[in-house]
């Protein structure tokens, strides 16, 4: 699937964003590149304005997209990020004890030596 198709609905940062479509853009030394257009709401406190941007790829990839409108743009101060919650470790395997590590053992050398009698070998702990 590719990641920028227009329609896609992705988070960066915390921020939903939605992609818009693309564009193309020539830089001046002729180097052909696609632009992206996406929107997404300002992070400015109080304000619910839905701002449109366009920026390339790699700064998607990167996560430096615009996080505020043009009304509240503010380059170099960061919008405060809502901390994610870390997901709780699934319980874990508890260390066999040092009777359970003895029996499996003792169990694993009585395999070997059913093994060794059903091959008509000696068994090895008679050495």
């Amino acid at each position: 699937m590719n990641r920028f198709t227009p329609g896609r609905l992705f988070k960066s940062r915390g921020r939903p964003y939605q992609i818009l479509g693309t564009k193309d853009h020539w830089t001046r030394d002729g180097r052909y590149v696609e632009m992206i257009r996406y929107q997404s709401v300002c992070a400015e406190t109080g304000c619910e304005r839905t701002f449109r941007a366009l920026s390339t790829k790699s700064r998607i990839r990167k996560g430096q997209l615009n996080k505020r409108c043009e009304l509240h743009h503010a380059p170099g101060i960061p919008v405060p990020i809502k901390k994610v919650r870390k997901k709780r470790p699934k319980a874990r395997l508890k260390k066999p004890t040092a009777a359970a590590l003895l029996r499996a053992r003792r169990e694993r050398a009585v395999q070997r030596a059913i093994l060794a009698v059903q091959r008509v070998q000696r068994p090895s702990y008679l050495d």
